[in-house]
């Protein structure tokens, strides 16, 4: 079976790779990216978002027992230098956007939602993984950082620290992100608040009316404008917010079928041009492809969101589909690649254009392989919901479901 395959390559071949082309010993921290020849980047910025991601992954799957033994090892050492080399104190804390680990300097100063975002999802694993309080300690700094320095009036958190516009969904996704697996291993009622809060904006901003599309780009008050860019539309996050609510339905017993079921129809008939089983990056809401290429990110996402969606509902026909899109990926973004690695790119006639590969498809890949990792383990072991109203009775703090931001589908 094509899955079964996709997670052996992954856990035999793939993350032992890049547990060592991925990482600068003599530095202590993970690359940007691996040349085309899969070497590793031999010098230069590595971003926060970045190596936080693969710390992520290498804290994940040791956790999961499936990592390989330098694993956390080089997770724990490589956070260690992160936050050493990118925590800016003060008022406006937070983690700078990029630094230098041949000389410690940082070279992009600007605290991002994004990365601030990243480094949140590392550090719940390596809790996780570790079970050492020093990483809780810095959570609940970095999620202060982040309500502090990012504060905005109109809803959400700041795109970063100096307000560039335009206002994204892409940031607030992945602070969901971080925010869902706080709450899946650490639950408190703090953390599911910020949970609630960030998925709130699905409704509140990203979606447009009762079906959709979700939309990317915003004005500083959430408004769509094609000055910022709204009618630009990438079907990849509407896969990866299928993902997302399944899990936000897990964690709270709640039921967005509905929305899942329209975002996935509609990254299909968007994304899927001229007859491929692949996804554009960017598509116009008409349908035209704005970016001539297809990364593998968002292929990932769309294989997730069958995965998901096959759990939630058990119709086989979801299993086939990402059954199918696999065998694609393997021929196509797998062929003729270096050992552990893949074609990140390819141009809509599905000729590789990458030039290099980046860490951050790393990352992406990881989530899939996790979610059928965990999903073969017994259901003893699996993750059960969070009974949000028990947690606010014991932790003695008004939290009730109404307020938690979840939606019902129109």
């Amino acid at each position: 079976m094509s899955l079964d395959t996709l997670k052996t390559r992954f856990l035999e071949t793939i993350l032992p790779t890049w547990a060592v082309a991925g990482y600068d010993a003599d530095k202590g921290q993970f690359v940007e990216y691996l040349e085309l020849d899969g070497t590793p980047q031999k010098s230069g910025s590595v971003r926060t978002r970045t190596v936080a991601r693969q710390i992520y992954v290498h804290a994940h799957a040791s956790s999961l027992g499936v990592a390989p033994p330098v694993s956390l090892g080089l997770a724990e050492q490589a956070f260690a230098n992160l936050h050493r080399m990118a925590w800016i104190g003060g008022k406006r804390c937070g983690y700078a956007r990029a630094f230098d680990p041949l000389s410690g300097a940082v070279t992009d100063p600007v605290r991002d939602l994004y990365d601030n975002s990243c480094v949140l999802l590392a550090l719940s694993w390596l809790l996780t993984a570790t079970g050492k309080k020093e990483y809780r300690q810095k959570i609940d700094s970095t999620i202060a950082a982040i309500d502090r320095t990012l504060k905005d009036a109109f809803g959400g958190w700041a795109e970063d620290s100096i307000g560039t516009q335009p206002r994204r969904q892409n940031p607030h996704m992945h602070y969901l992100e971080a925010t869902l697996a706080l709450c899946e291993n650490h639950p408190t009622s703090a953390y599911l608040r910020a949970e609630g809060k960030a998925f709130s904006l699905l409704r509140s901003h990203f979606l447009v009316g009762p079906h959709g599309p979700l939309h990317e780009y915003f004005g500083p008050h959430w408004e769509i404008d094609d000055r910022f860019g709204s009618a630009r539309l990438e079907p990849g996050h509407m896969c990866e917010w299928v993902w997302l609510i399944g899990r936000h339905d897990a964690l709270r017993q709640t039921q967005h079928a509905e929305t899942c079921a329209d975002l996935l129809s509609t990254a299909l008939a968007l994304g899927r041009i001229g007859g491929s089983p692949f996804l554009v990056d960017e598509v116009a809401a008409t349908g035209v492809a704005t970016v001539a290429s297809r990364r593998l990110w968002p292929q990932i996402e769309m294989l997730k969101a069958f995965i998901s969606q096959h759990r939630r509902l058990g119709d086989k026909r979801y299993l086939e589909d990402a059954e199918a899109l696999v065998a694609a990926i393997l021929r196509t973004y797998f062929r003729d690649v270096p050992n552990g690695c893949w074609h990140d790119r390819l141009d809509l006639d599905d000729r590789p254009i990458s030039l290099t590969i980046p860490a951050s498809s790393l990352y992406h890949l990881w989530t899939a392989v996790a979610d059928l990792v965990e999903g073969a383990r017994p259901v003893a072991q699996q993750q059960h919901p969070i009974d949000c109203d028990r947690l606010a009775v014991v932790e003695g703090v008004n939290v009730g479901r109404d307020r938690l931001g979840s939606f019902r589908p129109t």
